[in-house]
Order: structure tokens, then sequence, then C-alpha cells
């Protein structure tokens, strides 16, 4: 069976409380659509979190929009997530096997559809260098922590701890 063909039909801002946000509206050949909505400072925790190079928004949004999609089985098929792979590279390559393997299965977005209307999102998507630099930060410690057990010394601001 071919998998469900969504495309991209409106992108909105909105605030959400406190938190800046994307509406992204998506819409089934059959009519069926569905909104996501993700704060903006999702495509800088997703370059942080997989090493994705931030200016590849495009890559990063295919991530961010497909995330929404997956199912727990095609998730925990495909090992390891985040936190349990011994490095970035290997978190991203694992992560991106999932989303394949459930956009060959059974759902997939097109991201440009009429009129581009992610290209709001492209022309401000809000990633700095500090930002990922931050993020990168925590998610390693963290993934090291869960590892490892803890820091073979602390992290200070001096301090700039390998990527793990």
């Amino acid at each position: 069976m071919a998998p469900r063909v969504r495309t991209v039909e409106s992108v909105e801002e909105r605030r959400h409380g406190d938190t800046d946000c994307w509406h992204v509206v998506t819409r089934a050949a059959d009519g069926h659509g569905l909104t996501h909505v993700f704060p903006k400072v999702t495509l800088e925790w997703r370059a942080a979190e997989y090493g994705i190079d931030p200016a590849d928004v495009d890559t990063l949004l295919d991530v961010v929009l497909h995330e929404q999609l997956l199912d727990e089985g095609t998730a925990a098929a495909i090992a390891p997530d985040l936190f349990e792979a011994s490095s970035t590279t290997r978190a991203r390559n694992a992560h991106l096997a999932r989303l394949g393997a459930h956009k060959e299965k059974s759902e997939r977005i097109i991201l440009d559809g009429k009129n581009k209307p992610l290209d709001a999102i492209r022309a401000r998507p809000g990633i700095s260098t500090d930002g990922v630099r931050a993020k990168r930060e925590l998610v390693d410690v963290h993934r090291w922590n869960r590892l490892y057990g803890g820091l073979p010394v602390p992290v200070t601001a001096a301090l700039e701890v390998p990527r793990a």
C-alpha cells in the first residue's frame, strides 16, 4: 500500500502563553487536514540534538513535521534513540532511519505546497549559533550522564566539553 501523502497548505505564527509557535497545516488528497503546532525554538533544538546543519532548514522542517506522524512501533523498531546513542551521528542516523521508514510505509509530507507556505519559516527560522551551541552542550551532557554516569570534570563556562 502506498503511503498517504500530505502537502503543506498554510503556515501561521501564533503565541501560546509565553511561547512563540508555528502552526503548520497539512492536507491529504482525501481532504483530511492536520495542524502541527510547535514552538519556534524546536528547529534549533533538532539542530543541536541531531547535529543537523542549522542552515539546512528544509531538513529540520522535514524532521519536525514528520516526527508528529511517527507511531510507537516504527519509533521503537529502530534504535538507538537520542540519549541511548553513543554519538550524535548515531542518534541522527537512527532518527532519520525511523522517519524514512515511516515515510515509506505510512505517511509523508511534501514540504512545498501551493505558494510555498514554509517560506515564512525559512525566512526566519529563529536559529542562532549561540542557541545551538548551548543546546548541544545540554544534550551532550545529558547523554554522557545517562551512558557513563557522570562527567569526568565539571562543566564550566571556561571549559567546553567535546561532543559526545
